[in-house]
């Protein structure tokens, strides 16, 4: 009997941390979501550089994606999820996750574009380096953005798979 209860007292030990950790991963989501908000929300215009622009567009719309997982999960977590939600969830994920290594894909061009026009704006008449060094500051806060949000997705991204993996084990 006494076997049987210090079992029962572990499995709802077990039981609470789980829960806890799961809460924990929760919180921190949210935190990295508002972050992430934040930087869509003050998302500079296009610098007019594709390569540069398109390394943003990647970024943001993988920041869209994450905030929308993230309110997901919190919405799944705690709850039993129809099949209908998982393959929701998961395609969600999945674009997120595309949006991301896209943007990953595009990191070194976008940076060596930047170099580049750097370089340009040193160069030639006043007038062109004037307009050089103009959208070498475009440019870089474009790509300023897109780094952050880029640090902030390795992450989230990554953990809204953990966390998903835990809630499908649970179910």
């Amino acid at each position: 009997m006494k076997k049987l209860f210090m079992m029962g007292v572990a499995l709802m030990t077990m039981a609470v941390a789980n829960a806890q950790v799961a809460q924990a991963d929760i919180e921190a989501s949210q935190k990295r979501v508002a972050e992430l908000q934040k930087l869509v929300d003050s998302q500079p215009k296009q610098c007019g550089v594709a390569e540069v622009d398109g390394f943003a567009a990647n970024a943001s719309s993988a920041a869209v994606l994450a905030i929308a997982n993230s309110q997901k999960l919190s919405e799944l977590y705690g709850k039993k999820a129809t099949g209908a939600e998982w393959v929701d969830l998961g395609t969600s994920v999945a674009a997120e996750a595309k949006q991301l290594k896209d943007a990953q894909d595009k990191a070194a061009t976008a940076a060596k574009k930047l170099q580049d026009l750097g370089d340009e704006a040193k160069k030639g008449n006043p007038m062109a380096k004037a307009k050089a060094a103009k959208q070498v500051k475009s440019a870089s806060s474009v790509m300023t953005y897109a780094k952050d949000a880029l640090s902030i997705l390795a992450v989230e991204t990554v953990e809204q798979g953990k966390m998903v993996s835990q809630m499908a084990k649970g179910q």
